[in-house]
């Protein structure tokens, strides 16, 4: 079963692998600690897995336990923009 939820598209997040976590490669622990924002989060298996993107527009899977996300954040990434807006 694979199934989207979006709510916290545009949340700040900064994940927090726990180490030697076997569900995660070198990338996750690279960008571990740096500030990222939610673009989706897919439900899979019955696990939470959260995208987060970059400022050097990479993209990382994380599992949504394993994120410090930034609540009071304004929701929303790019995508969501009006293009007929400023």
């Amino acid at each position: 079963m694979h199934r989207h939820r979006t709510p916290l598209r545009g949340v700040k997040a900064v994940p927090r692998p726990k180490a030697g976590d076997p569900s995660y490669a070198a990338i996750n622990y690279a960008y571990a600690g740096r500030t990222g924002h939610v673009h989706e989060v897919v439900e899979i298996g019955g696990r939470s897995l959260a995208k987060v993107g970059f400022d050097d527009r990479k993209i990382v899977y994380y599992f949504l336990d394993d994120l410090e996300l930034d609540e009071r954040a304004e929701r929303g990434t790019f995508h969501d923009k009006d293009p007929g807006r400023a």
